[in-house]
């Protein structure tokens, strides 16, 4: 609103001006960020002053006659000729004379920014592009002020993939920020990658397309099903393969280990559930180059999670064909979901129930990959400590994970948060085959006396095992199990579950 300013375009800068302050001298390099030019004008240049009033800090821009043809003579005589914010000056003196400032002491600065364009380099200010040169040589030249303003908000609102936006807790298992219902936002209000700093081309980008993902999404929060599969129904409904959308693929090899991405899809609604039990897998199927590709995975976000299901996928040969597809997988691919069978286990209020019997104890055995759906137990077990700590009885969740080598576990970095965050409830010790030195857990295969130790034994009535991992490893656990007394109703074997035989 104020007239005597104007939004001054970036090529004011990248053409080759420099800046000075008050006093003729350069302060801060012309190219860098708006951030940190604007910074360097609040900390080392004068307020303006006319008359009464007394402005902002602003800063003198001086253009040469090659960085004036760079920024466009025709384009120049808009702000100088129509709006009258330059003022030309015939060399250095005329310009001392209008800044106010010391001659000799402008002149040094343009000695030095010579000497700087000669050798590529301002130790000053560690400038290392030139567009043009300034020396006191230089005639013909026109100087304005400027100021920084407010043109784009920067920082704000945490918003996911989705567009939600998300506020900070403190008690998750993974991740620090929970979404809002039914509030979605994009442009300037946001923040994360695009309230980092001021991007070329940012706005259209937030509009365009952060702002038609965010519609498309709010659009969605009153379709019809609450669920998108019906778990409780074993009939056919339930094996229907279902469109499913990529939301995105992050790369997680320093979050949940070597070689793996989670990729997460949107639910057909963004209020909606997935309506799959905790233990339950999913089967995705799509095309690459004509080939039709299958894979199974167990979900990492909970049942009661909206709008949203993830998986963990390996990267490597170890993550099977479907590896190729979901490696190409970008956001807005399409692909297809059918829910599977698996363990199904209710976490209800004051209690966790299995094929309808109540369960006190949980012991997981995983067994490389099959760490997965242990995650989903281990997040909704972390759920039901928060939200029933009286109903729930104190070392019931154990979980004995084995791998090859170190680069083959993954997230180690939840297993640890857990444990810190319930140390009464949760514990979990890992074997390798093939440790680094000096390894201090456990070496070689799960044996006998690893379960007695570091899952729960004798077994009594109201515990349940799961094993998940590479059939021999599995049956190598059913036979451990059942050498220690355990029943057969006792455990859960993700290879033993024919629904896989059925959708091959």
């Amino acid at each position: 609103s104020n007239p005597t300013k104007i939004l001054a375009p970036e090529a004011i800068r990248g053409c080759g001006g420099i800046l000075v302050n008050s006093q003729g001298k350069r302060f801060v390099n012309e190219l860098d960020l708006r951030s940190v030019v604007s910074a360097g004008i609040q900390k080392h240049c004068s307020n303006y002053k006319s008359d009464d009033y007394e402005g902002p800090p602003f800063a003198w821009v001086i253009l040469s006659e090659p960085a004036q043809q760079g920024f466009g003579i025709h384009a120049l005589s808009f702000y100088m000729d129509k709006m009258g914010l330059f003022e030309r000056c015939q060399d250095y003196k005329e310009i001392a004379k209008l800044i106010g400032c010391d001659e000799q002491v402008l002149r040094e600065t343009f000695d030095n920014y010579e000497d700087a364009c000669l050798v590529g380099a301002c130790t000053e200010t560690g400038k290392d592009v030139f567009p043009a040169k300034v020396s006191p040589d230089s005639k013909n030249l026109i100087v304005g002020r400027v100021t920084p303003s407010i043109h784009y908000t920067m920082g704000g609102i945490n918003i996911n993939a989705a567009e939600k936006i998300q506020e900070r807790i403190s008690e998750g298992t993974i991740g620090a920020h929970r979404r809002i219902r039914r509030l979605f936002a994009a442009g300037e209000v946001t923040g994360g990658v695009h309230g980092g700093n001021r991007l070329a081309g940012n706005s259209l980008l937030e509009c365009v397309v952060v702002g038609r993902v965010a519609g498309q999404r709010a659009a969605t929060i009153n379709f019809p099903s609450k669920k998108m599969f019906a778990s409780d129904d074993a009939s056919q409904p339930e094996t229907k393969w279902q469109p499913v959308t990529v939301r995105e693929v992050r790369n997680t090899d320093k979050e949940y280990g070597m070689n793996t991405r989670e990729v997460r899809f949107n639910l057909h609604g963004s209020l909606q559930e997935s309506g799959l039990a905790v233990g339950q897998f999913i089967a995705l199927r799509g095309e690459l180059d004509g080939e039709t590709l299958l894979g199974y995975f167990s979900p990492i976000t909970r049942p009661d999670d909206i709008g949203v299901i993830g998986i963990l996928c390996r990267v490597d040969e170890k993550g099977g064909p479907i590896t190729s597809l979901l490696e190409k997988a970008r956001p807005g691919s399409c692909l297809y979901m059918s829910a599977m069978g698996g363990l199904r286990l209710q976490f209800e209020r004051d209690s966790i129930t299995y094929k309808g019997e109540q369960i006190r104890r949980i012991g997981l055995l995983a067994g490389g990959t099959g760490i997965a759906p242990m995650i989903q137990i281990i997040r909704a077990y972390g759920k039901h400590v928060r939200e029933n700590p009286a109903s729930v009885q104190p070392g019931g969740l154990n979980l004995i994970y084995a791998a090859e080598e170190v680069s083959d576990l993954s997230y180690m970095k939840i297993l640890q948060d857990l444990k810190q965050q319930y140390p009464e409830h949760f514990r979990y010790y890992v074997i390798l085959n093939r440790p680094p030195l000096g390894w201090t857990e456990g070496v070689g295969f799960v044996e006998r006396q690893d379960l007695i130790k570091h899952m729960f034994f004798p077994p009594e009535e109201g515990d349940l095992a799961v094993m998940c991992g590479p059939p021999i490893f599995e049956f190598a656990m059913r036979k451990t199990l059942a050498g220690l007394g355990f029943d057969r109703s006792q455990w859960f074997s993700f290879s033993e579950d024919d629904r896989v035989s059925a959708h091959n």
